[in-house]
């Protein structure tokens, strides 16, 4: 896809496309999830973070309720083969894209495709009307499958889960303490047959929706497919980007780590600023993960600083260390950031401004 718009333009339509110029309110909870296409999970609490930071007057709670007492919410594995929380009634659309890309799983295993199947009906078959733990869903697949599959399910390695959730077989239920649960996708928000082809192009006129101007590589990257099968999907599609009106500069957000405007915003040349990309190096995560794996200060779209959350009890610390000196203004909303992300969490908010490691 070919633009004219200038930087300035790109990254204030991406910030109003994902509800970052102006949160929405508390009942479009569920529609924001689907207007950034999903949100990253493999982070539980990045993840209801992110909801939080687009979302007027919501809280942790709110967002646990949609998934796991409404519905409304998935949880479950869809592009990158990673986890991510997805509106309940577009969750085969997105699973079936996945199916679009990539070899069959059970080549990795040598098995062929009705062996495969037999595993993933085993994966339905254990999970039909119950909850299970990951250990417990092992035990009973390795029974009606074989006692090859214990250790490729319980390990949490492996393609088998997320080819069962590709498929409908599984996704994830309510914690039980802090272990994580499975239930079978039918029983527990519907499902329905899609077309894998119709759904890759379908998904891929969403990102341009929510994240254009991008070309293939950009959409490769973030689904997880390859650049060269990426290309033909965006020549068959004809979208008009058009630059949303918003005269002021972006304001100041504090995101989480692996944020939907950071994982989609794939030209990360425009987006982190080379003072940032120098401070990440440094950083534990930042210089093995780059600028997806860490909390980041954003101002007018761009990455001005990193931040560290530390929840103790009923308070929460909140460091933050930006790449330049803040103004009035930008230190009055950082201040106001904090006490909503202390609201969020049903915490006490502590905030420290300067080097994260002094």
């Amino acid at each position: 896809m070919t633009s004219s718009l200038s930087w300035e333009e790109i990254r204030r339509r991406r910030l109003a496309r994902s509800h970052l110029l102006e949160r929405a309110p508390r009942k479009q909870l569920v529609e924001v999830v689907r207007d950034v296409c999903a949100i990253h999970a493999q982070v539980m609490w990045a993840a209801e973070l992110a909801i939080g930071a687009r979302v007027e007057g919501v809280t942790q709670e709110d967002v646990r309720v949609e998934l796991w007492e409404r519905r409304s919410l998935v949880k479950t594995w869809t592009m990158r083969g990673t986890l991510h929380l997805h509106p309940a009634d577009e969750l085969p659309l997105w699973a079936a894209a996945t199916r679009a890309v990539g070899p069959p799983w059970y080549e990795a295993y040598g098995l062929d495709e009705a062996e495969g199947a037999a595993v993933l009906d085993a994966i339905g078959d254990a999970l039909d009307g119950r909850c299970l733990l990951r250990e417990e869903l092992a035990d009973e697949v390795a029974r009606r499958a074989g006692e090859w599959t214990r250790e490729r399910i319980g390990s949490g390695w492996g393609y088998i889960i997320g080819s069962a959730a590709a498929v409908g077989k599984l996704c994830h239920g309510p914690p039980r303490g802090t272990k994580v649960t499975f239930v079978r996708t039918d029983r527990w928000v519907g499902w329905r047959d899609v077309d894998p082809d119709e759904a890759l192009a379908e998904v891929c006129r969403i990102f341009l929706t929510a994240y254009g101007p991008a070309g293939p590589r950009q959409f490769a990257e973030w689904f997880g497919m390859k650049s060269p099968e990426a290309r033909p999907l965006l020549e068959s599609l004809e979208l008009e980007v058009v630059p949303e009106r918003a005269d002021a500069p972006g304001p100041l957000r504090l995101l989480p780590e692996y944020d939907c405007y950071v994982m989609g915003f794939r030209e990360r040349e425009e987006l982190v600023p080379e003072r940032v990309r120098e401070r990440l190096k440094e950083h534990p995560r930042g210089r093995f993960e780059g600028i997806a794996g860490v909390p980041t200060l954003l101002v007018d779209g761009i990455v001005a600083g990193l931040w560290r959350r530390t929840k103790r009890g009923k308070r929460v610390d909140i460091a933050v260390e930006p790449s330049r000196r803040l103004k009035a203004e930008e230190r009055r909303v950082l201040e106001a950031e904090a006490e909503r992300i202390g609201t969020f969490l049903g915490a006490e908010p502590e905030l420290r401004v300067g080097r994260l490691d002094a």
